[in-house]
């Protein structure tokens, strides 16, 4: 191999590993937002163990090369170890994500012993690389500065490539696991072309030869797994963790982008219930059927705040949302307020698209949707105005919903910010946000309040739930007319929904009595900061991940321990309703009925509206010979929801069996009503009506 051969493979090699490094550091924060979202804390995390990785492989790859013998088939082996390692990431981040162990500690410090455990190994078998091949061009080289000089400069170029790459095309296109099975399978070509160089050098056996072609193989059906279409190929890609999937077990949709990862879940039993998730944090809920009813309870508050700056009635109105969040809340507005103008502005079009392939939103749905950053959007609309006077219309509404598990993007914080969402509404107008903190221990609700009334003259908080404690879910509504939020509930759709807490000044007071005068700027927004005891705090993440990691063992039919799962969640959130009501079910499979039984009597006991628990228990009982407690759960239920086609099939059934052949008839004609079309009611009915 000629000099300019052999330092073409050199660069090369540190262009990949570079590459490699960075597209890991990317792809972790990614693979790690499904367990523990996406905040300051987790790229932090990300940051850290990545440096360390690299910083240890460093040293580490300058011990081998001193020691190595053969450095070419040395470098071989560590290209293969590399792509073992990115491969592990796969199963490390899973058992991460899961680990009871993990879930033990505080957050931050999860963050970072999960970070260690699925992302040390290969930025440091990855860091290793380079030192010696540094030291390999230095042996080969006649310029020694220059040869160094060229290899830190592919480094750097490699690393820019994997960067850009990764972030703004292949995250989107491939998704992370992809991402990463295609890493290994490039470092483990690139060490086969090392073994064969070695070879042709006379430094390396057959053997080794054979070894490399071994594992180049192996990297290529792991791809293979990865990207081919089938069945019965997805299967075994999905047990192996090969490619990307959703956490939530019902997912009917996901989608990785650009920002996050996108679920859309359907409720078991009922598929038209659906949920959006974005990464770990459930942002709303849909009835396909029902659009117009709202399911998550901030948007009620949006509701209810519009109604009482507008009035109960059906008028249409001029609405700019910021933030999409599967676009739940303009569907209702649709049907409730006809004729309402709408513009989204959403910076991610996957989200868009999850909400037109599974969350309702229509094609032709009459909104105007941007996709971009909406401070953007805001700056351009003021800008137009300025330059030619009424060019953008006044909102009689603005809505900022734009946060994460974890974080709020800064810059839609600010005075500055807020002057601009200012310019833009009508001197009535009305700004509804919707944040979070900690009211007896967080700094940003008190930032918040101040930070609106430097330019709005009205401003109202009400807490999503009564509880002020450890997390808050808080909608603001701000405007330069007066808006008394004291009742707010009369002025909901259903005030009996209301369990949240109106903030009252007494509230505002004593925010700025603990944390003193603090008004967000764009020159000073440490937004993230003033969050950071939330966060340490917070024991949602332990909620979400123990409840993910139940869902999961119950799917593998694994239900002991899908039932220590969900006891650990009620550890966390004692009384929790899909922690109670997957215990039972989980109880129920495992053929413990007494239990399954006595935990769907806690859920109703705790939740009465949870039909799916009553319906459960009922089913239950009539198993066990207790028909007129079934009876009893049934016919509440229905009392709840009287649009359940299956149970009035169950108490048809029940009915026949005790001879009351005319109320059987009765149930199965209204269960009809709902279901026309279903086969098992229509030959009951015909069954029954024939025996007459």
């Amino acid at each position: 191999m000629s000099t300019n051969q052999r330092t073409g493979w050199l660069n090369a090699t540190v262009f990949l590993t570079g590459a490699g490094l960075m597209t890991i550091e990317l792809v972790a924060s990614r693979l790690i937002a499904r367990f523990l979202g996406s905040s300051l804390y987790t790229w932090t995390g990300v940051l850290g163990v990545i440096l360390a990785g690299m910083s240890l492989g460093n040293y580490l790859g300058g011990r081998m090369a001193d020691a190595a013998r053969n450095l070419p088939r040395r470098i071989s082996g560590m290209l293969f170890a590399s792509a073992a390692a990115c491969l592990a990431i796969l199963w490390l981040n899973a058992w991460a994500g899961e680990s009871v162990f993990l879930m033990k500690w505080s957050w931050p410090v999860r963050i970072v012993l999960h970070m260690t455990w699925a992302f040390l190994l290969p930025a440091t078998v990855l860091g290793t690389i380079s030192p010696m091949v540094a030291k390999l061009a230095i042996e080969r080289a006649a310029h020694t500065g220059r040869a160094i000089g060229t290899l830190y400069a592919w480094n750097a170029v490699g690393s820019i490539a994997g960067t850009l790459l990764t972030g703004f095309v292949l995250t989107a296109w491939m998704g992370s696991v992809r991402i990463v099975v295609s890493m290994a399978l490039l470092l483990a070509v690139l060490g086969l072309l090392y073994a064969l160089a070695s070879r042709r050098e006379g430094a390396a056996g057959r053997g080794a030869v054979a070894g490399a072609a071994a594992g180049t193989a192996l990297a290529a059906l792991f791809f293979a797994l990865a990207v081919l279409p089938g069945e019965s190929v997805a299967h075994v890609a999905n047990a192996l963790k090969l490619r990307d999937g959703p956490i939530e077990a019902d997912a009917v949709y996901f989608a990785e982008t650009q920002y996050q990862s996108l679920t859309v879940t359907a409720e078991p039993g009922n598929p038209a219930h659906r949920a959006f998730f974005q990464d770990m944090l459930r942002h709303s809920e849909i009835n396909l059927n029902e659009p117009e009813k709202l399911l998550y309870p901030y948007h009620r508050l949006y509701e209810a705040f519009i109604n009482r700056a507008r009035g109960k009635n059906s008028d249409p109105i001029r609405l700019l949302c910021l933030g999409g969040c599967g676009y739940a809340f303009p569907q209702a507005l649709f049907v409730t307020r006809p004729g309402s103008e709408i513009i989204a502005v959403e910076i991610d079009p996957g989200v868009t698209k999850a909400a037109r392939e599974a969350f309702g939103l229509a094609e032709d749905a009459p909104i105007e949707i941007h996709h971009m950053d909406a401070r953007n959007y805001l700056a351009d609309a003021v800008r137009r105005n300025r330059e030619a006077p009424g060019s953008v219309p006044p909102f009689d509404v603005i809505l900022c919903d734009a946060l994460g598990e974890y974080d709020i993007p800064w810059h839609m914080t600010t005075r500055e910010f807020n002057e601009m969402v200012a310019a833009l509404l009508k001197p009535d107008g009305l700004y509804l946000v919707n944040q979070i903190d900690a009211y007896d221990h967080g700094g940003f609700l008190n930032a918040m309040n101040q930070t609106l009334r430097t330019v709005f003259s009205s401003v109202s908080a009400v807490s999503v739930i009564r509880d002020l404690g450890p997390r808050n879910t808080m909608v603001w509504a701000a405007g330069n007319t007066p808006l008394d939020a004291t009742d707010i509930a009369d002025w909901m759709a259903d005030p009996e929904l209301f369990a949240g807490l109106v903030l009252t000044e007494a509230h505002f007071e004593d925010l700025q009595a603990r944390n003193g005068e603090c008004v967000l700027t764009d020159d000073w927004a440490p937004v993230e900061n003033l969050l950071a005891p939330v966060v340490r705090r917070d024991r949602t993440g332990l909620l979400s991940a123990a409840l993910q990691a139940g869902i999961r063992a119950a799917e593998k039919e694994d239900y002991p321990r899908a039932i220590r799962h969900f006891r650990k969640a009620l550890e966390v959130a004692p009384g929790h309703e899909a922690a109670l009501s997957n215990l039972g079910h989980a109880q129920e499979l495992a053929q413990d009925e007494a239990g399954a039984l006595d935990t769907y009597a806690a859920v109703i006991q705790l939740h009465p509206q949870n039909v799916n628990a009553r319906n459960r228990a009922a089913m239950l009982l009539v198993r066990r010979g207790h028909a007129g407690a079934a009876l009893e759960q049934w016919g509440q239920s229905l009392r709840i929801n009287p649009a359940q086609p299956e149970v009035l099939n169950n108490l048809g059934a029940l009915a026949m069996q005790a001879g009351e052949r005319e109320k059987a008839v009765g149930y199965w004609r209204q269960a009809l009503q709902y279901a026309p079309d279903a086969p098992i009611l229509l030959q009951n009915l015909a069954a029954a009506e024939a025996a007459e």
